[in-house]
């Protein structure tokens, strides 16, 4: 099974030529793409991409905190990705008296560096093809639950294995839904320390107006720097770690790009779903897209204009309102994207061009004839259950804090409910877990009320048939007044209250705990997805991956001369293309590059997304860009390129022909969404800062040349 579908693998490959579709694994790209990276201009070889016992480029490349990349530019373990990467930790270290978030944050010398608690960076060692320890000896007879106990077991063995041989951490991840397994081995860092950061009028310049959308003016970039101990190995934060030392990092390249340039995105996109039939991209667009963003719609009208009114609720709820109105403007982008582009009709093709083809041929109509219409069954079937997920996700995940905030008190309910744990065992609890100033620091009490007040009338009314609300709610309440009352009697809704409660904790006093109606209607919406909607879910989900292990098979049985790259699922990944332009709709045009002029001419002083600072108007006025302006005398700020990227990518480093940095990859344009879904080469396009505005905002905005005086300049 593996050899034959390696085999359709390789056929469908090499029969796409020039294309820039794809997110290709490192190490494994010479049997697959490097054809067209070398004809479009790579002068690379693969092996300083990626090498095993020789440090390369893979080496420079950081997973960054789990959702992000980043890139090492020096030898002292500078680290460079998105400001909005780091924003949650610009933020943390933001008060009124100290607003890194307005004003930036540029550390001097080592010790202004700031630390981390919490934070990781993960460096790729090694990446193996273990399919056939994996599937080898699993009998083709297998249930799918049989299936899954074998893959979990071997799983297990072979990390163990792996980390007593070489010493690091390891994972396994499944590719092409299941035909196809990668061992990664990996060293993971956790003392990680904020270096510096543009005030958000330049690394978030445009904010949401301007997010996902081309022409984009922002310098997207922030500055931090891996620690080790005195073995240069990976350590907890102390005083005595020193700079980590690393295999390799990338020279920069301070020449800029030129139109039609080659380019390479080195990163860890999260998550694409390309393969997914013309029924489930339906469900997409017309159930579950709309549901994700009324719901959004409604807590980032609560969130913003209390962020307007309040310089520090602006400063709480920064990251919170960046995390949800980040996905919230992609799926708009998205489902414009797809239905523009007509992206239901070419999958209803692919699917027809397979039908049409398993019938002229017995043997693949033997095996596929019901596969699709299997498909769409699971699909519609599990429909109203992924209603009630997503549902949950935005109004338990992504809504009011305070549901959050009581679930870990649930540990603390069972065991004063359990009589075989003592009182010293809870007292001792109750004296860790009473420290809360953290949470409340970035909490308000009016705007985490009125977020549950917008959202809870959709929660309650599309779920009709199920009372979440029953004999905690009364009849003659409405929902408004439910919540009000809710928020006053709960004991989770102020450090005052909470401490005042817990100062003379008694064992019984759990009962209390578990009549607070915020505790109350936490433990109910949970509940009801981890007993029922979730154990439901999971029942579609063995026949599903089955039959999606078996799609994937049969597509490239069936239609060879299809492209063919593995969905992102968080690992590292290239992506190639070429800096250019597009045309995004009838009548536009859109160059490839933006420059500061741009900033300029977009400044609006009575809109707090459009402010510019003084000092860069300063520079901009006297033309002062040092080294950094492009040959034209423009000082460019970002560029555009036709490098396929997800949700992950932001902060990769872009890569010139050489092996050099030239950018930041830190968006998609609006148009490009949709490429999670599938990709259109015509108008998909990454969006990256210029590496040589990130070095004139270091120098000559904020006086950090010391920063850039680490890095490898070149200009050839």
């Amino acid at each position: 099974m593996y050899k034959k579908f390696l085999f359709i693998l390789s056929l469908a490959i090499s029969s796409n030529s020039f294309s820039t579709e794809g997110m290709w694994v490192p190490g494994m790209i010479n049997k697959l793409v490097s054809g067209n990276m070398k004809s479009m201009g790579m002068k690379v070889s693969l092996d300083a991409l990626y090498a095993i016992n020789n440090s390369s480029i893979k080496d420079a490349v950081v997973h960054f905190n789990g959702g992000c990349t980043s890139v090492l530019v020096s030898g002292q373990s500078l680290l460079l990705t998105n400001h909005h990467c780091g924003y949650s930790r610009i933020q943390a270290h933001s008060s009124l008296e100290n607003n890194y978030l307005k004003d930036g944050f540029w550390a001097m010398s080592l010790k202004e560096e700031l630390a981390n608690p919490g934070m990781d960076a993960t460096i790729i060692k090694e990446i193996r093809d273990i399919t056939d320890m994996m599937l080898g000896d699993l009998s083709v007879e297998a249930s799918e639950q049989e299936r899954r106990a074998h893959l979990k077991a071997k799983s297990a063995e072979l990390i163990e294995k792996t980390k007593e041989e070489t010493g690091y951490d390891a994972y396994i991840k499944a590719f092409y839904h299941g035909n196809q397994y990668l061992l990664f081995v990996n060293e993971v860092f956790t003392d990680i320390r904020i270096v510096g950061a543009p005030p958000s009028s330049i690394g978030k310049y445009g904010f949401d107006t301007d997010n996902w959308v081309w022409p984009r003016h922002t310098g997207d970039f922030s500055v931090f720097r891996i620690y080790a101990n005195a073995d240069n190995k990976p350590a907890d934060y102390s005083e005595e770690n020193k700079p980590y030392q690393p295999k390799h990092f990338l020279p920069v390249n301070i020449q800029g790009v030129e139109e039609n340039d080659f380019t390479l995105v080195y990163g860890f996109p999260g998550r694409t779903e390309n393969y997914i039939t013309e029924v489930e991209t339906k469900n997409i667009l017309e159930t579950v897209n709309p549901l994700r963003l009324k719901m959004r719609e409604a807590s980032l009208s609560v969130i913003d204009e209390a962020m307007r009114k309040d310089e520090l609720i602006k400063i709480q709820y920064a990251a919170k309102q960046s995390r949800i109105s980040n996905a919230y403007k992609k799926w708009i982008g998205q489902t414009k994207g797809l239905v523009r582009h007509r992206v239901l009709d070419k999958k209803d093709s692919v699917e027809n061009l397979f039908a049409t083809r398993i019938n002229d041929n017995p043997n693949w109509k033997s095996s596929y004839s019901t596969l699709i219409e299997e498909m769409e069954e699971i699909e519609n079937a599990q429909l109203p259950l992924s209603v009630n997920r997503n549902y949950f996700i935005e109004f338990y995940y992504m809504g009011p804090e305070i549901f959050r905030f009581t679930e870990k008190y649930r540990e603390l309910v069972a065991m004063c409910k359990d009589e075989t744990v003592t009182d010293v065992a809870i007292n001792a609890w109750v004296a860790e877990h009473s420290d809360n100033s953290g949470y409340f620091k970035n909490y308000n009490t009016s705007v985490d009320e009125d977020i549950m007040k917008a959202q809870i009338g959709y929660f309650v009314e599309d779920q009709k048939p199920i009372d979440f609300l029953n004999n905690l709610k009364s009849d003659k309440e409405s929902l408004t007044e439910f919540v009000d009352r809710l928020y006053d009697e709960s004991i989770f809704n102020s450090e005052e209250s909470l401490k005042s409660f817990f100062d003379n904790f008694k064992r019984k006093n759990y009962k209390k705990i578990e009549a607070d109606p915020a505790y109350d209607f936490s433990s109910r919406l949970a509940k009801f997805y981890s007993d029922v909607t979730r154990p439901e879910l999971l029942k579609y989900v063995s026949k599903s991956d089955s039959l999606m292990r078996e799609w994937m098979d049969a597509q490239m049985t069936v239609l060879p001369e299809r492209t063919y790259s593995p969905d992102a699922n968080g690992t590292l990944r290239i992506t190639f293309g070429k800096v250019e332009g597009y045309e995004p709709f009838d009548g536009a045009e859109y160059a490839y590059y933006t420059t500061l002029d741009g900033v300029m001419e977009k400044e609006d002083p009575t809109n707090p997304e459009y402010n510019v600072p003084s000092r860069l108007k300063e520079l901009y006025q006297n033309k002062d860009y040092g080294r950094y302006a492009h040959s034209t005398g423009e000082m460019r700020v970002a560029f555009v390129a036709s490098n396929h990227t997800s949700g992950g990518n932001s902060g990769s480093p872009v890569i010139d022909t050489n092996g050099n940095l030239i950018g930041l990859n830190f968006d998609r344009t609006w148009e490009s969404t949709m490429s999670d879904i599938m990709f259109n080469p015509t108008i998909c396009r990454n969006i990256s800062v210029d590496i040589r505005y990130v070095l004139f905002i270091m120098d000559k905005y904020a006086g950090a040349k010391h920063l850039v005086d680490e890095m490898s300049l070149i200009s050839k």
